[in-house]
């Protein structure tokens, strides 16, 4: 019985979405895949027939966080990872999370270690990647997982180093859930937060089991030159810290983002 699905987020036609499809295609372990889009187009069309997925529209112009939301609900099985159409799954992806998952009854969602390419060149240490797995290796020293609603927060006070299309999501135990339209890029982040608040329990799978392309066209890219996802920092910041403190965080975190802003 097949309890996983691929969700491939696409939007435009990005040239990049067949190798993201491939790279879903040769997992170890078979998964039910399909594509969403808010802008359909011949092209999304026949790259859905020719992989023989199901393709699901959703409306234009509701936000990012309405897309994901769509995303995320259209699965049927037990576990779902919303796949970003630019990004590359290890073959041993839906494998080692599901493997992972199984092991607690109250998993909410598994993620894995990543790196990242750029004009198709793999990097594994860039600032902001040395902070995030610091910041891993600090909040799950031991173990693997965390549970309590603290650890949870220690995790995440200080950044986030969970790569949103790393996750694989427990829907029998986020039943309802949904992402806030309050974000347009931080959507991942708060999710983590709320999610903290609620039973049960984040895995973390260390290899690197994901590539995250690095592109000018992506959204994240466009947020950091539109000062986006600054604003929507320090929005998430001041949970945890005075405005002060908040302010100082966002700063230093504006200039690790330096590496994520690809210069054509």
């Amino acid at each position: 019985m097949i309890n996983h699905s691929f969700a491939v987020m696409a939007y435009n036609d990005s040239p990049f979405l067949p190798a993201c499809l491939d790279s879903i295609k040769a997992q170890t372990l078979n998964s039910i895949i399909y594509i969403t889009t808010s802008t359909p187009s011949e092209y999304i069309e026949n790259i859905s027939k020719k992989y023989g997925v199901d393709l699901y529209i959703t409306e234009k112009g509701l936000g990012i966080a309405h897309d994901w939301n769509f995303s995320l609900h259209q699965a049927k099985t037990k576990y779902v990872t919303l796949a970003h159409q630019d990004d590359l799954y290890h073959r041993e992806y839906s494998t080692s999370c599901i493997k992972a998952s199984e092991k607690f009854k109250d998993t909410l969602i598994c993620f894995t270690g990543y790196n990242e390419v750029v004009d198709d060149t793999k990097r594994t240490r860039t600032l902001l990647l040395t902070v995030k797995k610091f910041m891993l290796r600090s909040s799950m020293p031991i173990h693997n997982h965390i549970q309590s609603e603290i650890r949870k927060n220690l995790l995440l006070f200080a950044g986030c180093p969970i790569a949103a299309p790393s996750v694989m999501y427990n829907l029998e135990n986020l039943k309802g859930f949904q992402f806030s339209t309050e974000f347009s890029i931080n959507m991942d982040w708060d999710a983590w937060c709320r999610m903290a608040r609620m039973e049960g329990r984040f895995v973390y799978v260390k290899k690197e089991l994901l590539t995250h392309r690095i592109h000018p066209d992506s959204a994240t890219t466009a947020g950091l030159k539109e000062n986006i996802r600054q604003r929507e920092d320090l929005k998430i910041f001041k949970r945890f810290w005075p405005g002060l403190l908040a302010n100082q965080l966002v700063k230093l975190y504006a200039r690790s983002y330096k590496s994520n802003i690809h210069k054509v």
